[in-house]
């Protein structure tokens, strides 16, 4: 029987076994994500999802850096020279496992590899990682999907962007629905009308399509002052 791995030490909740680091990791990961979905130069960007799909050929010698690659800026550069699809899709898989997620379509991943690969054009891990963003955030059918391997809820996330970022990524209307419960009580608000609070969920959890946190809270907000709305102030 292997022997335990060691536990660690966590600066805010004292001894952290194995399966405590993992989560940490995990979450570094998806903290990464959400940061990178709350840039505004985000939905100014884009790439194409069609390309003239051609595998060159390589040297022996080359073969397996997909694999071996530090999935890292060096790391990607050193797999783009290769100019080679399937050991950049190789090395893209080892980055998409890093960032917790998992393909549902290998014909979508196969859409994007040309554009970093070499054979149709080089970008950067940066480039890499937001286009994966892209990819877990879209609506309707979707080629890749976040596993949540850490287990994250709406009811442990912070309450600001990089959280709903976090729920919104997990793409369900439960766990949308707490955070915004937590939020609508740190802002002074309860919910009136179940119906109408959770129709509105739904443009939020990833289920329907996806906001903003900001325009959460102003929709929590307007709830409040429309005479017809799901909320209303506490004090009232």
């Amino acid at each position: 029987m292997a022997s335990a791995a060691p536990a660690v030490e966590d600066a805010n909740n004292g001894t952290m076994g194995p399966e405590g680091k993992y989560r940490s990791t995990r979450l570094a990961k998806l903290n990464s994500l959400s940061r990178l979905a709350s840039k505004p130069q985000l939905l100014k960007d884009g790439f194409c999802r069609s390309h003239p799909c051609s595998t060159l050929a390589q040297k022996d010698t080359d073969r397996g850096l997909g694999v071996t690659a530090a999935t890292n800026e060096p790391g990607y550069e050193a797999v783009a020279k290769l100019k080679n699809d399937e050991e950049m899709k190789t090395f893209m898989l080892r980055v998409i496992e890093d960032y917790d997620c998992h393909v549902e379509d290998e014909g979508g991943l196969m859409g994007i590899v040309p554009w970093f690969s070499g054979t149709a054009a080089v970008q950067s891990l940066a480039q890499l990682v937001r286009a994966l963003l892209f990819a877990v955030l879209a609506n309707g059918e979707r080629w890749l999907s976040y596993k949540n391997s850490a287990g994250m809820t709406g009811a442990d996330v912070p309450l600001d962007l990089q959280g709903y970022m976090q729920v919104a990524i997990i793409r369900k209307d439960i766990e949308m629905e707490t955070f915004s419960r937590r939020l609508a009580n740190q802002m002074g608000i309860k919910v009136t009308d179940e119906g109408g609070f959770k129709g509105m969920i739904r443009y939020h959890s990833g289920a329907a399509a996806f906001q903003s946190f900001g325009k959460l809270r102003d929709e929590i907000q307007a709830a409040v002052a429309s005479p017809h709305g799901w909320a209303k102030l506490k004090s009232l």
